[in-house]
């Protein structure tokens, strides 16, 4: 082993998070070793990238058959009648959008930087050494910054049959003529409807309830999309075992004794992610960890005040673009700056279905557990006028406020949700009224209109109230008094003329 490297700062993990704190770093002056045993980019590249091209692809599937309520010709207004799809072409966009944004994650951006790369497992072996590739690490700071992974289930036969990741399956040369997606994760239901609006069959199998975690009220119109497009849903079921069979699969479903088999062509696990702990160490450096991942105080410092952690790996940290966040608190904490502590604010999350659905802040259900009383705001797109002029009238607006009208929380399911959330979070986070956004002023026409409109609903409601309706009477009461003080008034001075 070679000798002990004494850098500044060690970063386990090359994502968006660990990448951008090593140029951070690096920029201010520090000497900083990057360990990454994989890609650099991480899941970023590997999964969410490739994803979200898919996911467009289908949208503008969709888009096409839904075209001739625009006037322009529909060849396939049906999935049954899918329009022509060239699966190499969709694999080709995701692989441009990818070529243009891998180079961010080059290494000869940190090489530039003077931060030197192991590409290598890292693993502590005290609480002040980290081995990697052969070097032994002895870091001023450590950061562990390794995200997530995906869960594997214990399922007999698994293995046989080769299941697909995004990344896989986004790879692919040909279609799979019929997608088992195994599990009920967000992202695997999303990419389940996306083959099945691509032209392929597609069955989800379920242990529990798929969307079980969201608001039922939200998740209701995301249910009747996959029904109307012919995603085959089976919930509450237990799979036994799987096997090859000649060009596809069989998973077979465990019911009243008996095994059902499911056919496929191929398999996609959509089980979660776990916090990506395995392997590092954790309990010889003496970092507290569970399954749910590393513990962390307001500066992100573990148990061992030398490390810290960041992104997806730090528990109840999940929501996307928490590692990039984290890191620049982290930066802030070792040049001594104020304001590296986090802070209690919301987190958008979203589901990339369609219609999509995203949320920030509380929970209908949370919010009335934490408060006592609450009131609850929607307002439909389909009183918007750009819904209706895209024709995208389903979905709503919701919010949760307290009896004042602070904003606790906020879901949106429908068109432009994913934009829209950020509005809302940006508002829980500064405690924001419905009154402040009532007041905002929105572009014509826009979306958006219907979370200012939903606000307004808070002021329409108060007013329908014994006090509410008191007050109006009282107004208008006055506003009779001064017409009639100053029509008097106008008389007077008439007859004030006339005399003199």
């Amino acid at each position: 082993m070679n000798a002990d490297l004494p850098p500044d700062l060690c970063i386990i993990g090359g994502g968006p998070g660990g990448f951008s704190l090593a140029l951070g770093a690096a920029a201010c002056g520090l000497s900083v070793v990057l360990v990454e045993k994989g890609a650099l980019g991480g899941r970023k590249l590997t999964d969410s990238i490739p994803r979200h091209a898919l996911l467009a692809a289908s949208r503008a599937a969709t888009f096409a058959r839904g075209a001739a309520a625009f006037g322009i010709a529909a060849q396939a207004p049906r999935i049954a009648q899918a329009p022509q799809i060239d699966f190499a072409r969709v694999r080709q966009h995701g692989a441009a959008v990818l070529a243009a944004i891998a180079p961010n994650y080059a290494q000869a951006r940190l090489d530039a930087m003077n931060v030197k790369v192991i590409r290598a497992p890292g693993r502590f072996t005290s609480p002040d050494t980290c081995e990697a590739g052969g070097e032994k690490i002895k870091a001023r700071r450590f950061v562990v910054a390794t995200g997530s992974v995906e869960r594997i289930l214990p399922i007999p036969g698994l293995d046989l049959v080769r299941p697909l990741d995004c990344a896989a399956l986004c790879a692919l040369e040909h279609p799979p003529r019929c997608l088992i997606v195994i599990g009920a994760d967000p992202d695997g239901l999303a990419l389940a409807q996306a083959m099945r609006r691509l032209g392929c069959e597609a069955i989800v199998l379920a242990e529990g309830e798929i969307f079980v975690s969201e608001d039922e009220e939200l998740a209701a119109p995301v249910r009747a999309a996959f029904a109307s497009d012919g995603v085959v849903v089976h919930e509450g079921v237990r799979i036994s075992r799987i096997e090859p069979r000649g060009d596809g699969v069989r998973v077979f479903i465990a019911a009243a004794g008996h095994e059902k088999p499911v056919a496929g062509s191929h398999v996609l696990v959509a089980a979660g992610r776990a916090p990506a702990v395995e392997g590092l160490g954790l309990a010889a450096a003496k970092v507290r960890y569970n399954e749910s991942g590393i513990e962390t105080d307001a500066s992100l410092a573990t148990s061992n005040r030398r490390i810290h952690a960041i992104g997806a790996v730090v528990r109840s940290a999940r929501q996307g673009g928490a590692g990039e966040q984290h890191a620049s608190l982290i930066l802030r904490a070792i040049l001594g700056l104020p304001g590296s502590r986090t802070r209690r604010q919301a987190a958008a999350r979203v589901i990339s279905t369609s219609p999509m659905i995203a949320t920030s802040g509380l929970p209908e259900a949370q919010a009335r557990a934490a408060h006592r009383h609450i009131r609850v705001l929607r307002w439909p797109f389909a009183e918007t006028e750009r819904a209706g002029i895209e024709h995208r009238r389903s979905g709503h607006v919701k919010l949760v406020t307290s009896r004042r009208g602070t904003i606790l929380g906020a879901g949106i399911v429908g068109p432009g949700a994913e934009e829209l959330i950020n509005l809302f979070t940006l508002a829980i986070s500064k405690g924001m009224t419905a009154s402040d956004l009532a007041s905002l002023t929105v572009p014509y026409p826009a979306l958006a209109d219907a979370a200012r409109r939903a606000a307004m609903t808070f002021q329409d409601s108060r007013l329908d109230t014994p006090l509410g309706r008191f007050l109006i009477e009282w107004n208008r009461s006055i506003e009779q008094q001064t017409f009639r003080i100053r029509a008097l008034a106008r008389l007077l001075a008439e007859k004030a003329r006339q005399f003199f």
